[in-house]
């Protein structure tokens, strides 16, 4: 969900440039420090305190996450979305034809404007989307925080745009030096268009003497690219990133999907009130991941590796933040007792491409094309589904970076 949720408030400190140029930003959107503020105070005791309703109930959401689309130039290999088979039937959300037109993106903004969340847009690749520009630009004069997730592909074009309307956080997905990247991303040529895309979005901030965006670099981890983390904080770098994130890998086994599907059966939901798009879990939409114990010491080696060379001139996050001796049972046992707790329902609204509010697992809550969102976020079918997560997770929450790991 939400790479990079952080990105201006995460575990390691900022280097003095990026420091700077947060208050920069602040001074020039004062509606985004109003919104950081709640964020703090959210995660330190409101999540805590709605976490304990038994009704459900919870304050309004810090962030939302926009999905754009589900369409994507890309197929990479650890992606979760439908991409190496076709879409299952009934899954709406992945009909380009029914994609959001922009009035309704915008009525609900104008909805949720008052409490200032952040808005987190992706996809699918969100750049893809007909009404982008426009959308980001409604997004800006209301004054919200702005944070683009892209796969960098198409930044060249969009980098001038994104820096006048004042976008303040951009995160870029690169997986290794080109050859390693192109082979995950599943396309030639990806790395050098998304290298012109970040040299573009540099440029363009440095022309306009604009302290944003902060650029993200987000290093999903995988068996392909065990071998070149070592390569990441210089890389990151070179490409002129503030913040060089490495997210660990969102996967699940068959049996365990399996053992989900059968717990959060149509039935099950029927019984509970939840309204399901079932399969909960389809094929397609989980990786595997190939990550063994012999992979270990690379994996650890790497990271270590990479925060010594970032020193104070790089910034360095985890999605999640493990701690090193962690690694081992997230990545080698799906059994592992990991606190059983999740804040999403009660922090961020996850918003697919047709409308459809679904934070995770295929669960609804309504549709914005025909509902407005306060009814739909303290509606009775997304507290259903809070009253259940509060008491226990569900085996598909296994590896999902939303949920507590420590």
């Amino acid at each position: 969900m939400t790479a990079t949720r952080n990105a201006l408030a995460g575990p390691a400190p900022p280097g003095p440039s990026l420091f700077w140029r947060g208050l920069h930003l602040a001074w020039r959107n004062p509606r985004m420090v109003q919104g950081l503020l709640r964020e703090a105070y959210r995660q330190k005791w409101g999540l805590a305190r709605d976490r304990r309703r038994p009704d459900g109930f919870s304050a309004l959401p810090v962030s939302l996450r926009l999905d754009l689309t589900r369409r994507c130039n890309l197929k990479c290999l650890m992606c979760e979305q439908q991409r190496h088979v076709p879409g299952p039937a009934g899954l709406s959300w992945y009909d380009s034809q029914r994609e959001l037109p922009l009035e309704v993106w915008l009525r609900l903004l104008d909805q949720t404007a008052s409490f200032l969340p952040r808005l987190y847009l992706t996809g699918g690749e969100p750049t893809l989307y007909r009404h982008f520009r426009p959308l980001v630009a409604e997004a800006k004069r209301r004054g919200y925080l702005v944070q683009v997730q892209t796969n960098g592909t198409l930044l060249e074009e969009l980098a001038g745009f994104l820096v006048d309307q004042g976008v303040e956080i951009v995160t870029v997905s690169v997986d290794g030096p080109a050859q390693v990247h192109d082979r995950i991303r599943g396309r030639q040529g990806a790395f050098s268009l998304t290298r012109k895309g970040l040299e573009a979005l540099a440029h363009a901030r440095r022309r306009r003497t604009s302290p944003g965006p902060i650029v993200v670099l987000n290093c999903v981890i995988s068996k392909a690219n065990m071998g070149a983390l070592d390569e990441m904080a210089p890389l990151a770098m070179e490409l002129g990133a503030d913040i060089l994130q490495f997210q660990h890998t969102m996967f699940n086994s068959r049996a365990n999907v399996e053992s989900h599907n059968r717990w959060l059966s149509p039935e099950v939901a029927r019984a509970r009130g939840l309204e399901l798009t079932s399969p909960s879990i389809p094929a397609g939409e989980y990786y595997e991941s190939e990550i063994s114990a012999d992979d270990l010491p690379l994996l650890r080696q790497g990271l270590q590796l990479a925060r010594r060379q970032a020193g104070n001139r790089l910034k360095v996050a985890f999605l999640p933040n493990l701690p090193a001796q962690l690694l081992e049972p997230y990545y080698l046992n799906l059994d592992h007792p990991f606190p059983p707790a999740c804040n999403a329902l009660w922090q961020t609204c996850r918003i697919l491409p047709d409308g459809t509010v679904s934070n995770c697992l295929h669960v609804v809550a309504g549709n914005i094309a025909t509902e407005s969102f306060q009814e739909i976020w303290n509606g009775p079918r997304i507290r259903r589904f809070r009253q259940m997560i509060r008491r226990r997770l569900l085996p598909g929450c296994v590896r999902c970076c939303d949920r507590s790991f420590t």
